[in-house]
């Protein structure tokens, strides 16, 4: 069974059909890969089960005119332990335009997270930081890889007392950042999409004129289509006139246990196990 899965995986590449992964790591840190763009992460996990295939399309309007339209597809799956993948597959842009399909499996129970590609046989199994000592940088052995915890002491001015009776110094930390335009929410109500009901929401950005050197005022759009019961998004639509607009589509929903195989690297494939250290710098 486990061969079929990867099968299936090895179909879709040739094919250029990806299946969709969404969301971020959880936990409180965030993953920066520092050689390789960092793979689509689950936003939240959960134990409703699923496997959910998306089509995500990207289209660029330049200045004179001319457009620039890509597409990837991207697989999530989630089981009842709480396992989750995304695979992210997409025709590199030069060469012989190959499909290359990036997988990240992270396993909250066993505190790994996995990652391997389709073009080297090689896979990472990075040990989480264990949650009392999550703050700070951390870095996996060979650097590919950091987490960054928020610190636990709070922002703004620090009041230190130097010795009993004496004024107490204070440490002035820098100044905030000025306020970007507040987007405005508007509530789109509901809509089945692959047969579940999703809630959509539509933000709206404004940047004044003048904000960032515009002469214009750039109006930002961002439509979400969310499942509750499953934690998932089912559809996104982001509309930036300086990046162009991205969908990102359900084109498939199955809501079974995924099979166990398809958080595993495929057969034949190197496994090297990275613990988690302090950052160097």
């Amino acid at each position: 069974m486990r061969a079929s899965v990867h099968r299936i995986f090895a179909a879709i590449v040739v094919t250029g059909l990806a299946l969709p992964v969404l969301g971020q790591t959880g936990g409180g840190g965030q993953t920066v890969p520092c050689k390789v763009p960092p793979v689509t992460k689950p936003a939240t996990l959960n134990s409703s089960p699923y496997t959910a295939e998306f089509k995500i399309t990207q289209v660029q309007t330049l200045a004179n005119g001319t457009t620039i339209t890509t597409e990837s597809t991207m697989v999530r799956a989630s089981d009842s332990q709480q396992r989750s993948l995304s695979a992210t597959t997409s025709i590199q842009p030069y060469g012989d335009r190959t499909p290359l399909t990036s997988f990240y499996v992270q396993d909250p129970v066993a505190g790994t997270q996995t990652t391997w590609n389709s073009q080297h046989k090689k896979a990472t199994v990075e040990k989480l930081t264990p949650p009392e000592q999550r703050h700070g940088c951390w870095q996996s052995e060979s650097g590919i890889s950091r987490q960054y915890f928020p610190d636990a002491q709070p922002r703004g001015t620090v009041a230190q007392s130097d010795a009993p009776g004496k004024p107490s110094s204070s440490v002035a930390l820098p100044a905030p950042r000025p306020q970007r335009p507040k987007p405005v929410m508007e509530d789109l109500g509901t809509m089945t999409i692959q047969g579940v009901e999703a809630r959509g929401q539509r933000w709206t950005t404004t940047i004044p004129v003048g904000e960032i050197g515009n002469d214009q005022p750039l109006v930002q759009t961002q439509e979400d289509w969310f499942v509750p019961s499953l934690r998932l998004a089912v559809r996104t639509l982001s509309d930036d006139p300086r990046m162009g607009k991205r969908t990102t589509e359900l084109v498939k929903l199955d809501q079974g246990e995924p099979d166990s195989a398809l958080f595993l690297p495929p057969e034949g494939y190197e496994v090297v196990t990275e613990e988690m250290v302090p950052c160097k710098e």
